[in-house]
């Protein structure tokens, strides 16, 4: 139990308020994909997890949440007992069973590997939050589709080729799909599954 302790931190100040400003963002973000959103709503996070990363956990993670942690993360005590404490999220072993996955960028598996929803329910799929080095709106990617009034440029660092070629083949199968937050510090954005993603020339 002392180990738990020691390496427990607080979360939200406000949890009912910063939680709905955290969900605002998170919504923002998705409405509007590749829109970078600051989100500063807790002083730390534990060890091993970005500010905007814990601040999505505290605000999405609950005891029905199946949330599951790439490899680093899952043998990190303070990520664990943050979440255990925090979220009561049951913490799991298969990734198609995932509600969400918390992922290291470098530790990213197959976005095979995770749930894709169905015909009938696509929207029960894995949703996956990717700790990144750097995120920008400096031209990598350009983005299209619903949120986007013509075209918006994203650049995120650190994602390994296989994942960034399945994303973008991923909408090909739309409605199915998976849709992602990719973290860096305080900052966010989203991809959902909608957006369009091409290579910047």
């Amino acid at each position: 139990m002392a180990v738990i302790s020691n390496t427990l931190i607080a979360g939200f100040n406000d949890p009912v308020q910063d939680a709905q400003q955290v969900f605002r963002a998170a919504l923002k973000a998705m409405s509007e994909p590749g829109t970078l959103m600051a989100c500063s709503f807790t002083k730390e996070a534990p060890e091993g997890l970005d500010n905007s990363s814990w601040q999505l956990a505290l605000t999405l993670f609950d005891a029905d949440t199946k949330v599951w942690l790439s490899p680093a993360l899952a043998q990190n005590d303070a990520v664990i007992s943050n979440l255990r404490f925090h979220c009561q999220c049951p913490l799991i072993d298969n990734t198609a069973e995932a509600d969400f996955a918390l992922c290291n960028a470098d530790e990213l598996p197959f976005l095979a590997d995770f749930n894709w929803g169905n015909a009938e329910y696509p929207d029960q799929s894995t949703s996956l939050i990717v700790q990144v080095p750097a995120i920008s709106d400096e031209p990598f990617w350009t983005l299209t589709g619903p949120g986007i009034e013509t075209q918006r440029s994203l650049r995120i660092a650190g994602l390994p080729e296989h994942f960034r070629a399945d994303l973008i083949r991923s909408r090909q199968r739309f409605p199915l799909g998976i849709d992602t937050f990719y973290c860096c510090g305080d900052q966010l954005v989203a991809l959902p599954r909608t957006t369009q993603i091409e290579e910047a020339c």
